[in-house]
């Protein structure tokens, strides 16, 4: 009896989860972009786990591209937009990716290996930027200022009395 609880709230908590184990949990080596991109070629087929912010999208015939700016991930695997950026990195799908729903600015992290690397013209710089063949992803949507789901108790526009309480709307 004791045996089924456990492995029924097991399935419970992992049930609640909102994103894949995979953008929840790093991969073993837990390889960082600023490891990665002096030697892109020695690091290539390996998996990584990287997130950012959406600054480019395009959709070619047989493949959609989307362009990164790294920045560090939070416990829950969602990228945390801060100056601490390690720099940018490059997405690949056989997929079609939507640009009406990668929007640019969203956040996103994904989770794939490390296939290529791709020359970037930025103003007058030159980068090398590596390739990451999606496996799994996750869009985070913008639904708070805290960046997590949504709790009345303790996100604005609320504003509540007490400890407790969900007080009232404030527009």
């Amino acid at each position: 009896m004791r045996a089924l609880i456990i492995v029924s709230l097991a399935v419970l908590i992992t049930a609640c989860s909102s994103a894949p184990a995979t953008i929840q949990h790093a991969p073993g080596a837990d390889l960082q972009l600023k490891q990665v991109s002096p030697d892109i070629e020695a690091h290539i087929g390996e998996a990584v786990r990287w997130g950012g912010k959406i600054i480019e999208v395009k959709n070619e015939q047989n493949y959609s591209r989307i362009q990164l700016v790294q920045f560090p991930l939070n416990r829950y695997g969602r990228p945390v937009e801060s100056s601490e950026s390690q720099g940018r990195f490059v997405v690949k799908s056989s997929e079609f990716l939507d640009p009406a729903i990668f929007t640019i600015g969203s956040m996103l992290t994904v989770y794939g290996n490390i296939s290529d690397k791709t020359p970037l013209q930025v103003d007058q710089k030159t980068l090398t930027l590596p390739v990451i063949d999606i496996i799994d992803s996750q869009r985070w949507p913008v639904n708070s200022a805290s960046g997590r789901p949504y709790n009345p108790k303790h996100d604005w526009p609320f504003v509540g009395f007490g400890y407790y309480a969900t007080g009232s709307y404030s527009p």
